[in-house]
């Protein structure tokens, strides 16, 4: 018997949404533009998050050795350097390894590569690359290496202060997860009114149908749960349109991203595809809710039962 009614209930939900078919396009089109533009806000924030992890990895302290310090010597100042509260990480970079990467960097001119054959021996000493428990303690690492007490083994420090780009960044995101916010707030308002009226039209068209329910003694909820199940109708069709549109979406900006990141390979169709259950789920439930709330006003207001 409970399946019985609930078949019943599913068809006549379905009867209304295909008896008003271009008003139930119009609800599920403005419900999948609301979900779209969560959806955008999520990419936003997820690109932004990205960024900034990438800027604060990037965030170091160059401690350049004197040529002269034996590998014993740099691996003691290395171990004084690990003793500072604020140091996260020590790495050394050999004399051998600076002068490789030195190479590499100016390959493409040969002037530099005849001054280091003139040379004859490796004019560079080894380094260190220090990071930071927090980015605030950069600036008190850079004070203590560059004091006397590591007078004899530092020839240079040098600190690329990422702070302004990474303040940058952070607000430039937060200007636009609160203009995401206010088109999103606006397009899931319009949806609530959108749907408040197709629920209210649909009422109206199955006027007689709803009387006739009553004198043959259908309950109330037997009378509503159709309206209520449409609603979840719009949801649903919002959240699949929503994917359809949101992953090509995805793969056109891909390019962009990779170009932004310089490099770093950060594939945001395959973090929204391992993310998606979770992600597009609780879209759906939110647009449940408030398409089911918007027609409990809705029956409440013109269906009088």
């Amino acid at each position: 018997m409970f399946f019985t009614t609930l078949s019943r209930v599913f068809k006549l939900a379905l009867q209304n949404f295909v008896r008003n078919f271009w008003l139930s396009v119009v609800t599920v089109t403005i419900v999948t533009l609301s979900l779209i533009s969560v959806s955008t806000l999520g990419a936003l924030n997820v690109i932004s998050r990205q960024a900034l992890s990438r800027l604060e990895e990037r965030v170091d302290i160059s401690v350049y050795l004197k040529p002269e310090l034996s590998l014993n010597t740099v691996q003691v100042v290395k171990e004084k350097l690990e003793t500072i509260p604020e140091v996260k990480s020590v790495e050394i970079i050999t004399a051998e390894q600076a002068l490789e990467r030195f190479r590499e960097r100016h390959a493409a001119n040969p002037l530099i590569a005849e001054a280091l054959l003139e040379i004859g021996e490796n004019p560079l000493g080894a380094s260190l690359i220090v990071k930071a428990v927090t980015d605030t303690g950069y600036q008190k690492i850079l004070d203590t290496v560059t004091s006397e007490e590591f007078a004899e083994y530092v020839q240079n420090a040098r600190y690329d202060d990422y702070r302004r780009v990474i303040e940058a960044i952070g607000d430039l995101s937060n200007k636009l997860t609160k203009t995401g916010q206010i088109i999103s707030l606006v397009f899931l308002i319009i949806s609530l009114l959108v749907v408040f009226n197709t629920i209210r039209m649909n009422i109206y068209t199955h006027r007689e149908e709803i009387g006739i329910m009553r004198l043959v003694g259908a309950s109330n909820g037997f009378i509503r749960a159709p309206f209520v199940i449409e609603s979840v109708f719009y949801a649903l069709l919002g959240t699949l349109l929503t994917a359809v549109i949101f992953f090509p979406g995805l793969q056109a900006i891909q390019p962009y991203i990779d170009s932004f990141f310089n490099g770093y390979r950060f594939d945001l169709v395959a973090y929204f595809t391992e993310h998606s259950l979770r992600f597009f789920g609780w879209q759906f439930v939110g647009a449940c809710i408030l398409s089911m709330l918007a027609s409990y006003v809705a029956m409440r207001r013109y269906l009088k039962i």
